[in-house]
């Protein structure tokens, strides 16, 4: 019975098992549905918004630089001034208002009827500029002073003149007065007929105004002696009036082409002065006339004038650059007809007074600098700008242009 009795190290749960076996797992035939993994295709998406965005930072920066600027509209300060206004004018002043001469020539031709020769005996006569850079102080020249070629031929002057000071300039040295005159040779004859020349001043030799002292021609003409084609007296004096009348014409009418800029005319003070007539033989039994006018006017600084109307006539001026808005709608007059000596003036027409200011110190004042700025930095401009106004571009752009090429600067018209 014993024998039968199962022992407790027989039992099932206690029969070892070989460890090389594993219970088979049954395998079930069936097709399983596979995924495609996502993310590649995120990640292109990725690249393409970053590719995107970078684009579009760098076209943002390469339009900022190329296409940035600003624009800035200036008002200046203006006055307007009632009129009319009285001012004197002094050759070459030192201080105050001073004017200086403008010289124009012009030369013309006829044909008249001739009949036989004549014998005549004619001097030469030109226009001269007398300089004198001795002094401040002006000089006044006798009724026939000489002047010397370097050929040693002599010209006077027929009438007594006074030569402006000279201008003493920021540097010390003298800018010379200047005036113009007719002069006439000593002697009647051709060669006393020259083209440009320098003269000295005879009556300053052994004097340190000798160098100081001297007067410029462009040409000294009508000399002659010998014979000529004759010309009736009526038909000589018909010629003579017509070629001055042409000639006066001209040069008024070149006064205002000929003027340097940044000036203005004295009106009434164009003094025009002939030289002789001098006659040639023409074709067949003709004479040929010719003649030359010369006109010397007071001409005027437009500046150095605003800034004397601006000075008498603005309460508080403090001497700063001014000019006038409209300088085309200013006329000057004067009480005297021949640029020589104290100008009494009389302005009339619209005067406006307007502030001067440099375009190129704003631009340079604004380069770089914060939008923010502007209004201080166009306050350290005043008084010559009343207010401004600037746009920038691109719009979110917070500095200005950091090239001064990049900023224009006008001046605006308030209506």
């Amino acid at each position: 019975m014993q024998d039968m009795t199962p022992r407790n190290d027989r039992s099932i749960r206690n029969i070892p098992v070989p460890a090389n076996h594993r219970r088979s797992v049954p395998v079930h035939d069936r097709e399983d549905t596979y995924a495609a993994p996502r993310r590649r295709r995120s990640r292109r998406w990725l690249w393409i918004t970053l590719g995107v965005v970078a684009v579009s930072i760098l076209g943002g920066l390469l339009f900022s630089t190329v296409f940035a600027g600003a624009r800035v509209v200036v008002y200046p300060r203006t006055a307007s001034i009632g009129t009319p206004v009285s001012l004197t004018a002094l050759p070459n002043a030192q201080s105050g208002l001073g004017y200086i001469t403008m010289t124009i020539s012009r030369s013309s031709t006829t044909t008249v009827p001739a009949s036989g020769t004549q014998k005549v005996s004619r001097a030469a006569s030109g226009i001269i500029t007398i300089h004198n850079s001795y002094s401040v102080s002006s000089q006044r020249l006798i009724t026939n002073t000489r002047f010397e070629a370097p050929d040693g031929k002599i010209y006077r002057v027929h009438e007594s003149v006074v030569v402006p000071g000279a201008t003493k300039k920021a540097d010390g040295t003298l800018l010379p007065g200047t005036i113009s005159t007719s002069v006439f040779a000593d002697s009647p004859g051709a060669e006393y007929n020259r083209t440009a020349t320098r003269f000295t001043i005879p009556g300053f030799k052994g004097d340190p105004r000798y160098d100081a002292f001297y007067a410029e021609t462009q040409a000294i003409s009508g000399g002659f002696v010998g014979t000529e084609p004759a010309v009736a007296s009526a038909d000589l004096a018909r010629a003579q009036t017509e070629l001055e009348q042409g000639l006066r014409a001209l040069v008024e009418a070149n006064v205002s082409s000929q003027l340097p800029e940044g000036f203005v005319q004295v009106g009434g003070t164009l003094a025009i002065t002939f030289n002789n007539i001098t006659q040639s033989a023409g074709a067949g039994n003709t004479a040929t006339l010719a003649q030359t006018a010369t006109g010397i006017t007071a001409i005027l600084r437009l500046t150095d004038l605003a800034q004397a109307v601006a000075q008498k006539q603005i309460a508080n001026y403090g001497g700063e650059a001014v000019g006038f808005a409209d300088p085309a709608a200013l006329s000057i007059t004067s009480s005297t007809t021949k640029p020589v000596g104290q100008l009494e003036l009389v302005l009339s027409g619209p005067i406006t007074i307007q502030w001067q200011f440099d375009p190129a110190a704003i631009k340079s004042a604004l380069v770089g600098k914060p939008k923010s700025s502007f209004e201080a930095i166009i306050g350290s401009f005043k008084p010559a700008i009343a207010s401004a106004e600037a746009k920038a571009s691109p719009f979110w752009q917070g500095n200005f242009p950091g090239d001064a090429e990049k900023i224009s600067v006008t001046i605006g018209q308030r209506q």
